[in-house]
């Protein structure tokens, strides 16, 4: 009896996985629901990498073919941020992106690593005080690349868990808006800035349509 029980477990296993293992599906949609990321500088912070917590602020299409899939996203970002190495500095950012890409899946199977790459537009914007004296807007806007790696879990036949991380390169242009506290003149900089940063991990589920058999 044991035996038998475990033959249907392993059955119903391999039933509900097969679709994304064999990949039987045409699309997918993700939705990120909870992420932690790196945020650019506002100014030029040296001592202080700023990272935020997001929640279900992108989304995902995917087009599958056998073990690659292309990606087309985009995600919104509007949040709080402390800046600086002091705690005078506090404002709101607003951060959306626009990207397309590909996903390489290395095997077929129920646990299935990948490697990734996205390209395309970063806008990134924050606005508030940055010392108790000096207000300022800084507005970011470029191209971003960015490869990283993650883990599909398939647990249902349509319904897959993923968690994936990522390094950013982010090429802009770097506007700042100045406003000393108590004056009306403001003073007005740009120029063309890189940075990488850290995206440590964003985890999410992936939904399935489209079966092509």
């Amino acid at each position: 009896m044991k035996k038998i029980l475990i033959l249907c477990i392993l059955m119903l296993t391999s039933y509900l996985t097969m679709a994304q293992i064999d990949g039987s599906f045409n699309n997918s949609v993700s939705v990120r629901a909870f992420g932690i990321m790196q945020v650019p500088k506002i100014q030029n912070e040296s001592k202080k990498d700023n990272y935020v917590n997001s929640y279900l602020n992108s989304i995902t299409l995917k087009f599958n073919d056998n073990q690659i899939s292309y990606r087309l996203s985009g995600s919104y970002l509007n949040d709080d941020i402390d800046v600086m190495e002091s705690n005078n500095g506090r404002g709101t950012i607003r951060d959306y992106t626009i990207k397309m890409g590909f996903e390489k899946n290395f095997n077929y199977g129920v646990v299935q690593p990948y490697f990734l790459t996205d390209l395309g537009y970063r806008s990134h914007e924050f606005e508030g005080l940055i010392s108790t004296a000096t207000a300022a807007k800084v507005t970011k806007h470029g191209f971003t690349l960015a490869p990283g790696f993650g883990l599909k879990l398939n647990v249902l036949r349509q319904l897959t868990f993923f968690a994936e991380g990522n390094v950013e390169f982010f090429y802009f242009q770097n506007k700042q808006e100045i406003t000393p506290a108590g004056s009306e003149a403001r003073n007005i900089n740009k120029n063309y800035q890189s940075q990488f940063l850290l995206n440590p991990i964003f985890t999410g589920l992936q939904f399935h349509f489209g079966n092509n058999r």
